[in-house]
């Protein structure tokens, strides 16, 4: 393993000469995550909120040019300034990486020179490649840079319903496409340091780059997937011991709480010191090819004429851990004193428990209701005739072997069709009969109004024409992934309790009317809904289905639960209020936060 231990000796060797870098680069990547973004993100929520502008799509880009040109030119602005400071910190670490590992480290006043200095000579053709990479970049930097104004486009809602009706197609799409990004990034990944080490041109640093990578790809992929598990490895470890020493404490003594605090902030400073260590060897890596290169030309001249800087007194950088770690530990105190697991309304999936039954189905809306949930949330389209029928896909053929959609036929047309489902069959139900069944027998429902192709103003007028009165008597809910729909049900119904589906949470909640949202649980955290709940916002999360992932959301405070799985929900309930600050300390880790 002469890879691994040239690597890692390396590696190490690295960070012994120069203890600077990891103050110089947490310094500069907080000041940047905690300072600059969120300045940047309350600056495109004020310029929303001061011009009226509750969304943005390509459907009200023209209203935007011609209405707020001066709000659009600030989007675009603050779009650029994201992408200006994540080249800023890329080149930064660049720099600082490469004079540690020549054995000339600089000092953070030098490196801040250098680096404004490369983004004085930044070219249009280097941003546009650099947006290559952070668009690579940004499945891996959900948690470093978090771009408010994403939450404010609005993609139309079958496309949304597209995507999760196919969501392994569409994953495994997406995956291709972003393996084959990958390999042209990996291919170029000494593109930007030739750029900013060697002032090369773009397109003489890319061919450069393509060139070189050739014949050391296999090696310098294999050198990064050894990091990537070392680290994951090690870190995995760290955290099983750490959560297992809190089981036996808490088993053991009277000093849960106070350890939990304790080891708590231990592991988020592990996972700083993680984030620390994963950068120095990736860009460790990176410079190593660099050097590697033969005809690579040390920048003497860069670096001649710059004068050395003190750094910053070691006894203030100790102050300042030693503050920081006191803040953090308090707010931890606090977070774990805080938590308190309260019982999520459970809603039934499309109306099914532990598949028994037809989905939207009369019959299994008999059965499940015998299971007390809360709620029943099921899915309902207009007809060619204008009627209203219950049925979740927008194409017949999957579980009907009919062709065509909804819209396409009459609903006595639908209501003589047959769903087959878990080796069962069952009518298709018009919302009438099924609003009906669910009154009768005092099962309050969760409506999804959808919405195929385009925007229908008509369709939330004549909906609630029809049912408004119905469901404020009666306590159902209504919900949709359209927001155009959820915002027309708010403004015309404002008692009836609304929600907008989210099928992925990219940064926060979004701008919206709504009383709650509906999350998909793999992208929810408890950030998100401590955000929402700061905006007076419920959230409903869908769709866990075991007793682990209902109580994991739980923990992370989500008001509902949408699943196909009401037992496991009622499991979870029922469970003994007591706190185990180990499994919190699980949960932390699972959702980072």
């Amino acid at each position: 393993m002469p890879s691994f231990k040239t690597l890692f000796t390396g590696t190490f060797t690295l960070l012994k000469q120069s203890p600077v870098y990891f103050r110089s680069v947490i310094l500069m990547h907080g000041f940047l995550l905690l300072i600059c973004l969120p300045l940047l993100g309350k600056a495109s929520y004020f310029i929303l909120v001061h011009n009226q502008i509750q969304f943005l799509a390509l459907s009200n880009l023209p209203t935007l040019i011609h209405q707020h040109p001066i709000a659009l030119l600030v989007f675009l602005g603050i779009g650029l300034s994201t992408l200006l400071l994540a080249f800023f910190e890329l080149t930064f670490l660049l720099l600082s990486v490469y004079f540690i590992q020549i054995k000339q480290p600089l000092p953070l006043q030098t490196l801040l020179k250098m680096t404004f200095t490369q983004i004085a000579h930044l070219r249009n053709g280097t941003v546009l490649f650099f947006l290559y990479y952070y668009v690579l970049i940004m499945p891996w930097s959900a948690f470093g840079y978090h771009a408010d104004l994403l939450t404010k486009f609005k993609l139309p809602a079958f496309i949304l319903d597209y995507i999760i009706t196919n969501r392994r197609l569409v994953g495994i799409l997406c995956l291709l496409i972003y393996l084959g990004l990958l390999y042209g990034g990996l291919r170029l990944i000494l593109t930007l340091p030739y750029i900013i080490l060697q002032h090369m041109p773009l397109k003489k640093a890319m061919r450069t780059s393509w060139h070189f990578t050739h014949q050391y790809l296999i090696r310098l992929v294999g050198r990064l997937l050894l990091i990537i598990g070392m680290l994951i490895g090690f870190t995995g470890i760290i955290f099983y011991l750490l959560i297992q020493l809190q089981a036996f404490i808490e088993t053991h003594t009277a000093a849960g709480f106070s350890s939990a605090v304790i080891l708590m902030t231990l592991l988020q400073a592990i996972l700083l010191i993680n984030w620390g260590l994963s950068l120095v060897t990736i860009f460790f890596v990176i410079i190593d090819c660099l050097l590697s290169d033969s005809q690579f030309n040390h920048p003497t001249v860069i670096y001649a004429s710059l004068k050395r800087n003190m750094p910053f007194s070691g006894n203030l950088w100790m102050l300042v851990a030693i503050i920081s770690l006191v803040g953090v530990g308090v707010y931890n105190w606090h977070t774990l004193h805080a938590i308190t697991i309260h019982k999520p309304l459970s809603i039934s999936h499309r109306g099914v428990s532990q598949k028994k039954g037809v989905q939207n189905s009369l019959t299994a809306l008999n059965q499940t209701h015998r299971l007390k949930p809360n709620y029943v949330e099921m899915d309902v389209q207009l007809t060619k005739d204008r009627q209203f029928v219950v049925f979740h896909d927008f194409q017949l053929a999957p579980l009907t072997g009919y062709s065509g959609t909804p819209q396409s036929k009459t609903l006595a047309q639908l209501t003589k069709m047959t769903v087959r489902e878990h080796q069962q069959t069952a009518p298709i139900a018009s919302f009438d009969d099924y609003l009906a069944r669910a009154n009768q027998c005092h099962q309050k429902l969760l409506i999804e109004i959808k919405t195929p192709t385009t925007d229908n103003p008509e369709l939330v007028r004549h909906f609630l024409n029809k049912y408004q009165a119905n469901i404020e008597a009666h306590g159902h809910m209504v919900q949709s992934l359209n927001w155009h729909v959820v915002e027309a049900v708010k403004q015309a119904a404002p008692k009836i309790q609304t929600g907008y589906i989210l099928p992925f949470n990219f940064s926060g909640p979004p701008i919206s009317s709504a009383d709650f949202y509906a999350v998909e649980m793999t992208t929810v955290n408890r950030h998100f809904i401590q955000a929402a709940h700061q905006e007076n916002k419920a959230v409903f999360v869908w769709t866990p289905n075991d007793y682990q992932a209902v109580h994991r959301m739980m923990y992370f405070g989500a008001d509902g639960v949408i699943t196909d799985n009401l037992k496991a929900v009622e499991q979870a309930k029922s469970r003994n209020k007591q706190f185990h600050y180990a499994e919190q300390l699980a949960y932390y880790v699972i959702g980072i936060g």
